[in-house]
């Protein structure tokens, strides 16, 4: 994998168009938010909009699960925007 997810995050950024807009992954509202991803079944295709914190978030999950092939699935803590760890 090559680039670090800032890098890719300011190319997705650039590359796609973004909007304001609803956060799938925070719930936030009126966000800058880019779409990410989607939902398909037999019925219907949901778009997935995130914001660019959460979208940072998502791809380091993605450069720890390449990195770590025996552990396809992380979580990162989840804290509100803003606030610290303790």
């Amino acid at each position: 994998m090559t680039g670090r997810p800032v890098d890719r995050l300011d190319a997705l950024f650039s590359a796609y168009e973004y909007e304001l807009g609803w956060c799938f992954r925070c719930s936030r509202e009126g966000l800058q938010v880019a779409r990410a991803g989607e939902i398909v079944s037999p019925e219907a295709i949901t778009p997935l909009f995130a914001c660019r914190v959460c979208i940072e978030e998502l791809l380091v999950m993605h450069s720890v699960a390449q990195a770590r092939p025996g552990r396809r699935y992380v979580q990162i803590p989840r804290f509100p925007h803003g606030a610290e760890a303790t």
